[in-house]
């Protein structure tokens, strides 16, 4: 694009990537056309899944939200590198992977800087064999020991004070032996207490509405005072 600027991040401990692949990742059309491209998931925004080698990956674009999305769906006003939302979330999944936190594990992340805007792509490794707890949520039942490890995952974040912006029942990735937290834009480290209560609101409610809305969806107060369980667990 004219008067655009590229502005590309690797995570030095992935494999190196050719120079031929650099913006191929970034790019669903040409994902497709070099038979990467595996799947393809619609909300909000598409999330794209592909194969680079032996890995798996994770494509997000990042889409405005709330009011601001009638203006421009992708478009955000450019104040330094510092300041973007995608270069904030880049820096602290780099934080979460120096901790060993259950997070995604950061690939690459494109910033394309034009004139005063800027729009943003990041690649994250993907966690193979898991669903979301909303998912999971309306087709099975779930032990109380599953419910619990949710809890003891949050308290793990919680711990080492990260905050989530939007902890809601499909940002937990469960496999059949760990639960995982995803969707870290608008996240940060945030010492003090005072936050954690209202994040730990926000996914009651979201499995609340899940519970109001859907036919089918096993969840119930108990479901939650078992997670809290695992919550107040201290090693």
């Amino acid at each position: 694009m004219a008067g655009s600027t590229d502005i590309v991040f690797i995570n030095p401990h992935f494999s190196v990537l050719p120079d031929s692949l650099k913006q191929v990742i970034f790019e669903p059309q040409l994902l497709k056309e070099a038979g990467l491209l595996i799947k393809e998931l619609r909300g909000r925004g598409a999330t794209y899944f592909f194969k680079l080698r032996e890995d798996r990956c994770v494509l997000r674009h990042y889409w405005r939200g709330g009011s601001a999305r009638h203006f421009s769906k992708d478009r955000y006003v450019w104040m330094g590198l510092k300041r973007t939302r995608s270069f904030r979330e880049w820096k602290l999944l780099e934080q979460l992977e120096s901790l060993s936190l259950p997070a995604p594990r950061r690939i690459a992340l494109r910033i394309i800087r034009t004139g005063l805007f800027y729009r943003s792509d990041i690649v994250t490794k993907e966690i193979q064999d898991s669903v979301s707890l909303s998912a999971t949520l309306k087709v099975e039942d779930l032990e109380k020991s599953v419910w619990m490890r949710i809890g003891r995952m949050i308290r793990l974040f919680h711990d080492h004070n990260v905050y989530h912006q939007d902890l809601n029942a499909s940002n937990i990735l469960l496999t059949l032996q760990y639960c995982y937290l995803i969707d870290f834009d608008r996240g940060r480290i945030d010492a003090g207490n005072g936050w954690k209560a209202g994040t730990l609101n926000r996914l009651k409610r979201s499995l609340e509405k899940f519970a109001t809305n859907e036919t089918t969806f096993h969840y119930d107060p108990g479901k939650w005072m078992s997670l809290m369980d695992g919550y107040q667990q201290v090693d």
